[in-house]
């Protein structure tokens, strides 16, 4: 539970407790996608409106019931959302919800209910995660949107796109709310929100479409909304900025829209995503008309990580119709302002934020930056570029130039350069063709490079400056890489290529990097990123220097490979005699396979189609198919990875990491029994930031070894009840901490790289007591009723950190004992 301010803190614990049990009634009894149906009958038992205990035993109690809400005025309006799911409850699971709720003193209950309904609200949508299909909106950001508008007593307020209606909760009573909400599960919700809070006339929430049926009957003082980030709408069937029907995104829609529906000094707020401040195209003419008119006040960029559905970083824009300071944008850097709540949880330090801004002095977190500027820059209102330190040096356009290149025929094989094949590496920095495959041109987008140069990546945290020296045969570079034509009479291209890691020129790339799940930085602001150039025999100075160190560098790699290459050649010898020794078993088990369908096949020519498992639809084929694969795995890995007895000195390979995991999902599903569910979970913004595409270096073999060792310790350790129904869930999404945030996890990570997550949870028993990541990954550790030992959580460590360049990225969790999954083993891999 959070640290919240509560005055009966206790009390909304132990109430909290006892209607977390109904919680477990629910999901016990096969209704697990119920559990939020609990926030309305509490709401009921509060209200009075509950069966009396001494009539549950009564045969039409349930029906006696469902009668009285409908006849109450506010569950009236609601009770159809839940009423199929109130029906399709077990009268005896029901009955012992009731028995729950008459343990709480309802005297407590009424006095706390507000604090009770968050708590609750907040415990329901973590424990389903996205399957609830809602979201808490931080209350601090509710409050400190609240506080931005310094609202008058009797004012109006519209809040469409309303969600769980989060921002009314921090209105005065006095004051006129009109919230819409399409959603019908939100919408109801919501309607329980605003009644615990006893938000109720002068409240006007309603089921409806914000977009279709935008309140245009009258004008308020505030209209504030977090719209459903990157949203597509209907072209406007009306519109009030110029230009504006050609807008098809929510964000415009609600400029247009609200601007309008303002009165004479009123404020529209909103909640958007980063990518809002740096779009260009459409976006950046909307911007120009708004800034020309002086209609936005404010921009405050917020912390990463505030939000539990998403990994986008966001902004709060205020909006007036008469500005505060005309010809002046108000930027406030607010990345600094939170506190750690957990690991994984940052809360925003609202207070310390209203108090900077009102105090409205001009400091390093708060800056007024004149329209000529935001001009200047293309109408890019990124923070972080309003905030950049004064450096003396030279911009990199003043010693280079961009190489546009020809558009590369299409069909044709040419040598490719990816982000994947630069160097990044100071000591060895030099590309030539001789290193590349010829690759097939599918796409127009490909440039042709026909001169010596210097290619940088625009794409994700690194730019891995690589100089690419042309011997006369050309290369084609996509769209995420830039060639730079270096004037090399002010700069030595190997010094300029160390000065890339320098702090200064760091700083830089992080203001000018825009987007946090896939960063990026524009060739404009590349061509303004300062150098301190010092003399031309300086520079060469410092390159000796740096060949020097290359070169030993390059003698101690040596020294490691030839004792790498003697370990090699004895797990060689091992691997060589483990073939010789599984060779005949595994000839044997192939051979009475086919004995055995061959006779199947005598006995019932129709045997293949047999089902084994209704439920999953797996044939008796399915289960031969199975056992092949795995022979022929076991098979390779004797045969042809020589490293079988070393778990860390490994080949790794370009590995399409999404599919790589489908697929190993797919086969594991044929082998699990019945009550096992297993789950490939995509988060949405691996989905829709990074189009399906993760990229790694990795080593199938040991990777799937990893994955299998997670899966039997859930089946061998977790599932220790071999009849109750349990998941495993394997999640990959975006890592975007920092490298101190990272710590927290036991990650290890370069702060130049981009990263993913693969979380894989179960519903199983947790870790024993006191049980610890070191106990997990210590050889021959034994632990829990199993008592097992073995390589185990060893050999996943070691493989992982083989994977991230022996830096550590392995952690385990044990959740709270009311969390959907127990346990969770979670690890990193840098993308390429």
């Amino acid at each position: 539970m959070r640290e919240e301010n509560y005055m009966n803190k206790d009390i909304v614990e132990n109430i909290s407790n006892v209607v977390w049990r109904c919680v477990d009634i629910l999901y016990q009894s096969g209704r697990g996608e119920s559990t939020k149906l609990i926030l309305f009958l509490l709401s009921a038992f509060k209200d009075d409106t509950f069966p009396h205990i001494q009539n549950i035993n009564n045969y039409n109690w349930l029906e006696e019931f469902f009668q009285e809400l409908k006849y109450d005025s506010f569950y009236n309006k609601i009770f159809n959302v839940y009423s199929e799911d109130l029906k399709n409850i077990h009268p005896n699971a029901f009955t012992e919800v009731v028995q729950c709720f008459y343990q709480i003193d309802k005297y407590q209950l009424k006095n706390n209910f507000p604090e009770v309904f968050e708590y609750l609200l907040q415990k329901l949508i973590d424990y389903q995660g996205k399957r609830s299909g809602e979201s808490v909106q931080p209350k601090e950001i509710s409050r400190l949107v609240i506080e931005l508008a310094n609202l008058d007593s009797k004012a109006k307020i519209y809040n469409p796109f309303a969600g769980l209606a989060s921002f009314s909760i921090y209105l005065k009573d006095n004051q006129e709310y009109h919230g819409q909400e399409i959603n019908t599960s939100t919408w109801a919700i919501g309607q329980l929100r605003l009644k615990a809070h006893s938000k109720g006339y002068g409240y006007s929430y309603e089921l409806g479409n914000s977009i279709e049926n935008w309140n245009e009957f009258q004008k308020f003082d505030l209209i504030v909304a977090t719209p459903p980030f990157k949203m597509r709408v209907p072209r406007f069937s009306s519109y009030y900025i110029p230009g504006a029907e050609s807008y098809y995104d929510v964000e415009s829609f609600l400029i247009d829209k609200g601007i309008h529906s303002l009165n004479n000094n009123g404020k529209l707020i909103t909640v958007f995503s980063l990518s809002f401040l740096f779009s260009g195209g459409r976006l950046a003419k909307l911007k120009r008309w708004l800034i020309d008119n002086d209609l936005i006040d404010t921009i405050i960029t917020l912390p990463s990580g505030l939000l539990s559905n998403t990994s986008i970083p966001v902004c709060i824009i205020v909006f007036k119709t008469i500005s505060s300071r005309p010809g002046y944008i108000k930027f406030i850097d607010a990345s600094s302002f939170f506190t750690k709540d957990g690991p994984r949880s940052k809360r925003l330090n609202d207070f310390e934020l209203i108090k900077l801004i009102n105090e409205d002095t001009e400091n390093e977190f708060l800056k007024y930056i004149n329209v000529e500027e935001i001009y200047n820059n293309d109408f890019d209102l990124s923070v972080g570029r309003y905030f950049l330190k004064d450096i003396q040096g030279t911009k990199i356009s003043d010693f280079s130039s961009i190489i546009r290149g020809l558009r590369a025929p299409i069909n044709e094989h040419m040598k490719q350069v990816q982000i994947r094949n630069l160097k990044g590496d100071v000591f060895d920095s030099v590309l030539t063709s001789e290193e590349l495959e010829n690759t097939l041109i599918k796409r127009g987008t490909f440039r042709v490079i026909d001169e010596s140069c210097l290619l940088i990546a625009t794409r994700w945290n690194t730019l891995k400056p690589t100089f690419f020296n042309y011997t006369g045969e050309p290369i084609v570079i996509s769209q995420a890489v830039v060639a730079l034509r270096l004037d090399e009479n002010i700069v030595n291209p190997t010094f300029l290529i160390n000065e890339f890691s320098a702090d200064y020129v760091q700083e830089q790339l992080d203001s000018y990097r825009v987007g946090s799940v896939q960063p990026m930085l524009r060739k404009k602001d590349l061509e303004n990123i300062i150098f301190q150039l010092p003399t031309m025999q300086e520079q060469k100075a410092k390159v000796s220097g740096i060949i020097e160190l290359s070169k030993r560098l390059r003698k101690i790699e040596s020294e490691k490979e030839n004792i790498l290459s003697g370990i090699h050649k004895e797990e060689t010898e091992s691997s060589t005699s483990l073939s010789h020794i599984l060779g005949k078993p595994l000839l044997s088990i192939g051979s009475s396979i086919e004995i055995i369908q061959n006779a199947l096949s005598n006995l019932d020519p129709n045997w293949k189609s047999y089902l084994i498992s209704q439920q999953r639809q797996f044939t008796l084929v399915d289960a031969f198919d199975s056992i092949t694969k795995n022979v022929k795995y076991i098979q390779e890995l004797a045969d042809k990875n020589t490293s079988l007895v070393s778990v860390s000195n490994f080949e790794l390979n370009e590995l399409h990491f999404l599919k790589f995991l489908s697929e190993f999902v797919k086969d594991e599903k044929k082998s699990l029994n019945n009550n096992i569910s297993l789950k490939l979970d995509i988060h949405e913004d691996i989905k829709e930031l990074m189009d399906n595409q993760v990229l790694i270096k990795g080593n199938s073999q040991k990777l799937r070894i990893v994955l299998v060792n997670l899966l039997d310790n859930a089946k061998n350790h977790a599932f220790t009840n071999k009849e109750k129904s349990n998941k495993i869930n394997i999640e990959i999404l975006p890592f975007t901490n920092s490298e101190e945030e990272a710590s927290y996890f036991n990650y290890d990570i370069d702060s130049k790289k981009s990263y993913v997550e693969v979380k894989v949870s179960n519903t199983g028993a947790s870790f024993p007591k006191d049980f610890t990541l070191k106990d997990y990954v210590r050889k021959n550790f034994a632990a829990g009723k199993t008592r097992n030992r073995g390589l185990g959580g060893y050999e996943v460590n070691e493989i992982l950190k083989a994977h991230n360049k022996g830096k550590n990225a392995l952690n385990i969790i044990s959740n709270k004992d009311d969390s959907e999954y127990s346990t969770i083993v979670s690890f990193i891999i840098p993308i390429l």
